[in-house]
């Protein structure tokens, strides 16, 4: 329900409340006024007649007494003036409601008695004893309609009624105003500001020319909307220098990661320079047979192209790229990252081979998986002795470690040193390493961990000493 509403529904029932209160309260005094006036009427009358029908009894009889309250009778129209006897009986032509019975007049009685003659109405009976030197001559009795008071009852009630319903009408009508203009309109325009501004929209103040809580409450929230564009403005411009120093930081990895590589792809480009050079020297002397020379350029040619496809491979790792999100198989990932480190390995005596045969397909960017699984190939092999074996393995399984999920996944295995577990728990810490000076900076597993975070994956690690490592990149798998 709108406030407006509620503000005039609220103002309508406390009117009511406060009319109907006042009118019952107002009623009662009433009746309570009319009732005391009556009784003082009654008493004042009746007590004066009792004074002059003692008189007259005692100095020119009863029947001249009785024929003062005739006359008493006829004066008044609108009173019913009669006289009892101490026996009870009346007074043959007074027209008194009382009937029958011996009665006992100690005091001036009052009593509310139905009329006989009109069903519904009451009179107010008013029984005043008549005494003379002490002695009982029975008691006037004066009776008079309360249809007067009924009467004034209801029109007194219409009128608080009509002024009811029209203070209801007025002050619904004038709530009703106000609240919508002084309440619902300012409120429904900070709830289209506070939807603007959920939905990232900062602009545009809101101007109410009030003076009150809520034009105090629109300025708050426009200072609030230009302190937020301000922290927005300033989160962008540091989001933007960390994501820059972040990809810088990536880049230098993959820079260190292809000087590691580099003394490999030296000794893996010496063995076709040495062919180029020795079929060279041949053409040159002339040694080579006539029929000879076309096999000798084909290998030369063949040794050249196998040197442009190893730097090839070099420069398209180490070159700065903007991330790119595509549909991508893990296995071809892998494959490509054991080729890379291919060099290294030969020259360290160790062996890596991909394990896995069947595609698994994921979400992510090549290149910077390739960085990730390099990383982790390059660390296998250094955590490895001569003979050292380095497995990379692909696929799909659920998520360990109560993650949710089926994730894909690449495992590089190896069976070196191995770490204890607290080295396991600081691994991901940037510049943190368990190697000598001048072979890590502690770099490569932080950038790595980045990596994979931002793929919503995560990397699991199994490791102890003397048993080698596994490092696990899980990430979110695709359908193939």
């Amino acid at each position: 329900m709108k406030l407006a509403l509620k503000v005039v529904l609220s103002t309508v029932i406390g009117t009511l409340l406060v009319m109907v209160a006042f009118g019952y309260f107002r009623a009662r005094g009433e009746i309570t006024l009319i009732d005391a006036d009556m009784r003082k009427d009654h008493r004042l009358l009746g007590s004066t007649l009792a004074v002059c029908v003692a008189r007259i009894w005692t100095t020119a009889g009863p029947q001249r007494a009785l024929e003062l309250i005739d006359d008493a009778d006829s004066d008044h129209p609108d009173l019913r003036i009669g006289w009892l006897n101490t026996d009870g009986s009346t007074h043959a032509h007074a027209p008194v409601l009382t009937r029958g019975g011996r009665a006992t007049f100690r005091d001036i009685d009052h009593t509310i008695l139905p009329d006989p003659e009109r069903l519904g109405d009451e009179f107010l009976v008013t029984r005043v004893p008549v005494r003379h030197q002490g002695q009982l001559l029975g008691a006037i009795e004066v009776a008079e309609s309360l249809a007067i008071r009924d009467g004034f009852l209801r029109s007194a009630l219409s009128s608080t009624l009509l002024a009811t319903f029209s203070m209801i009408v007025i002050s619904g009508l004038v709530v009703l105003v106000l609240g919508v203009w002084l309440v619902g309109r300012p409120l429904r325009l900070l709830t289209l500001k506070a939807e603007r501004v959920g939905q990232g929209d900062l602009g545009g103040p809101l101007e109410l020319h009030q003076r009150d809580e809520i034009g105090v409450l629109a300025l708050q929230v426009n200072a609030m909307c230009d302190k937020l564009a301000e922290a927005h403005a300033r989160t962008q411009t540091e989001t933007e220098a960390r994501l820059r120093a972040l990809e810088q930081l990536r880049h230098a990895d993959r820079l260190i990661t292809v000087g590691r590589l580099a003394a490999g792809v030296a000794h893996e480009l010496g063995t076709p320079l040495n062919i180029i050079a020795g079929r060279a020297k041949m053409l040159r002397r002339g040694d080579a047979p006539q029929a000879s020379s076309g096999e000798i350029l084909a290998t030369i040619s063949e040794q050249a192209e196998r040197m442009t496809t190893i730097i090839r491979q070099l420069m398209d790792f180490a070159r700065r790229r903007e991330p790119k999100t595509i549909r991508i198989d893990l296995l071809g990932v892998a494959r490509a990252s054991a080729h890379l480190v291919e060099p290294l390995a030969r020259r360290r005596g160790l062996t890596v081979q991909v394990t896995s045969t069947a595609p698994t397909v994921a979400s992510g960017d090549p290149m910077q998986l390739e960085q990730v699984v390099s990383n982790l190939l390059v660390n296998a092999m250094q955590a490895c002795d001569g003979d050292g074996l380095v497995e990379v393995s692909c696929g799909v399984e659920v998520a360990p470690n109560d993650v949710p999920g089926t994730y894909a996944f690449i495992r590089v295995t190896d069976n070196g040193h191995g770490m204890d577990a607290k080295t396991v728990e600081r691994i991901f810490e940037p510049f943190f390493t368990t190697k000598d000076v001048g072979q890590g900076t502690g770099l490569g597993l932080s950038v790595a961990h980045g990596i994979v975070q931002e793929h919503g994956g995560f990397i699991d690690v199994r490791s102890s000493l003397g048993s080698g490592s596994s490092f696990t990149v899980f990430v979110p798998r695709e359908q193939a």
